[in-house]
């Protein structure tokens, strides 16, 4: 075309992940940004304190302090009789902002028009964009989440203290932690040196690290950062204009 290589420029080709995704998706898509992150968790269950939804909010806080990293953590909620739902989800953003992390990091999808919890199908194609999973749940008998985390290609951090989440996680290759859980017969309660914070951002450096060198984590983060349409526009496509 008899064009200066000086003034040719590399545009990629672009992957819409959210094209293909639920409606739900993409309605949450529109409320947090759940491409550009560089860890993107998420974490369904009941909203009470036993499945430590503080917990997630903290680690993910640390991660965001010690590895200045970009961290957005969506809560898939449903509703449960075991505490006051909007007193509970306060003092999960506090623990997160505590840790590390800033309010638009957070999202609960029951005040995102999901009162009654976010739909399961929703659930599976947010676990597709996110790259970590994270339970510090205090008892499972059987978790079907983390299969499903699993299946869609997440890092696992999983409560070591819970039998049942070491079980499946020994098989799957998870990073331990270890949280207040309860036992066969007995509970745990777990202490900290020096202090809670240095314990999570201490392995929280550690997840990162494992993380970016797992070639298929980084490939899926990288796909969903820099390939998307909104991207490339930014990034490749807008300067041209300018």
């Amino acid at each position: 075309y008899d064009v200066p290589e000086g003034r040719c420029r590399v545009v990629y080709n672009s992957l819409d992940l959210l094209a293909d995704l639920s409606e739900d998706v993409k309605t949450i898509s529109r409320e947090i940004d759940i491409l550009s992150p560089d860890i993107l968790t998420v974490y369904a269950g009941r909203l009470t304190p036993g499945k430590k939804f503080d917990k997630v909010a903290a680690f993910a806080g640390a991660i965001k302090r010690k590895t200045e990293k970009t961290v957005k953590v969506v809560f898939c909620d449903f509703p449960c009789m075991d505490v006051d739902a909007n007193t509970y989800k306060t003092s999960v953003r506090l623990t997160g902002k505590h840790f590390g992390l800033d309010g638009e990091d957070m999202v609960f999808t029951t005040d995102l028009g999901y009162p009654n919890g976010f739909p399961r199908k929703g659930v599976l194609d947010l676990f597709t964009l996110s790259n970590l999973y994270v339970s510090p749940s205090y008892s499972e008998s059987f978790s079907l989440t983390l299969l499903e985390a699993a299946s869609r290609g997440n890092f696992l951090v999983l409560n070591q203290a819970v039998p049942a989440l070491e079980e499946i996680g020994k098989q799957l290759n998870a990073y331990f932690m270890r949280w207040d859980a309860r036992n066969y017969g007995y509970d745990t309660k777990e202490k900290y040196y020096p202090s809670e914070q240095a314990y999570y951002e201490e392995h929280g450096e550690i997840v990162v690290n494992l993380m970016r060198e797992n070639p298929v984590i980084r490939a899926k983060t990288l796909v969903r950062q820099r390939y998307s349409p909104q991207w490339v526009w930014k990034n490749q496509l807008e300067p041209l204009l300018s």
